[in-house]
């Protein structure tokens, strides 16, 4: 039965346990969320799956550097900045091939795009790759940075406040509270990392190829079947994450299917990467003094285990 696989994973990830010991153990960044929505609806095929619910401060990287999971989605960004500290994690999927970051704004406000942004509370979480690009490519003027404490609540109590938001859960949530969110996307001002990206350690690269070749398959199937039929996937999110909402949920997946299905994604397959966007990718990062020292793009990232278009 399709989507049996999942239910299974779910259950057995709330309640802290494995199917079996054997099974393969997938990190999630966050809280079940439309940006995880692909791996809920991988078929595995008889692939025995725990997906681990994240949230604030989870260590996914870590985790599968040091094999306590078989793999992890992150952004990247998170990549190729655990790469260049000598980390041993490696990418194999990239789901989302547009940045889903955006700084939300009233629409009242009269800001329109982010060279607009001035004379605004801007809450964006501290350290961020996009933080630093913003402050080098956009002139914040009068513009006073605040932490992001992960809620629309702030944004909702004034017109002057913007935050740093997903374009399929912020401003989503935001709507059904009555307010009326603009989204300016990071990627405009050329800053495009992939998003949800399944991550492996070098050494299951090495021991096990086949199991990661199952996984990504299957993985890119699931997003395939997610951005086209997500009403059952989405189901299965809720059971995790309740408090999401489910319109919140199949709004996501609508505001998600164009970054997930882009021109690339036809060409080449859905997950498919590009080493020349990793290669900017990274010239990127050193520019904002997110890397330092010598990385060659090419072992952030390991083409092949995509299936063709």
């Amino acid at each position: 039965m399709r989507f049996a696989l999942v239910v299974a994973a779910v259950w057995l990830a709330a309640c802290g346990q494995s199917s079996s010991p054997d099974a393969v153990r997938i990190a999630l960044n966050w809280f079940p969320e439309p940006e995880h929505g692909g791996y809920f609806a991988a078929d595995g095929d008889g692939l025995s799956v725990d997906i681990l619910s994240g949230g604030p401060g989870v260590p996914v990287v870590p985790r599968v550097a040091s094999r306590e999971v078989d793999f992890g989605v992150v952004n990247a960004d998170d990549v190729v900045a655990a790469r260049a500290a000598g980390v041993p994690v490696v990418a194999v999927l990239a789901p989302i091939h547009r940045s889903p970051w955006c700084v939300m704004v009233h629409a009242r406000s009269g800001i329109e795009r982010l060279a607009d942004l001035h004379d605004v509370t801007l809450a964006m979480q501290a350290g961020t790759p996009e933080l630093a690009w913003l402050e080098r490519t956009v002139r914040l003027e009068r513009v006073r940075i605040v932490p992001y404490s992960g809620s629309v609540a702030a944004f909702l109590a004034s017109d002057r406040y913007a935050q740093q938001a997903y374009v399929f859960s912020e401003p989503i949530i935001a709507r059904t509270k009555g307010a009326d969110p603009r989204c300016l996307s990071i990627a405009e001002t050329g800053f495009d990392p992939y998003a949800s990206v399944l991550v492996t350690s070098e050494a299951l690269l090495r021991e096990h190829p086949e199991r990661v070749r199952a996984v990504a398959a299957a993985s890119a199937a699931g997003w395939r079947r997610y951005v086209d039929e997500p009403d059952a996937t989405n189901a299965l999110i809720l059971v995790h994450n309740p408090e999401i909402g489910r319109a919140v949920l199949a709004e996501g997946a609508a505001a998600l299917r164009p970054l997930v299905l882009d021109d690339a994604a036809q060409r080449s397959g859905v997950g498919s990467m590009d080493p020349a966007r990793w290669a900017t990718l990274v010239r990127q990062m050193r520019e904002i003094g997110a890397i330092e020292g010598p990385l060659d793009p090419a072992t952030v990232y390991e083409l092949g285990f995509v299936p063709a278009s």
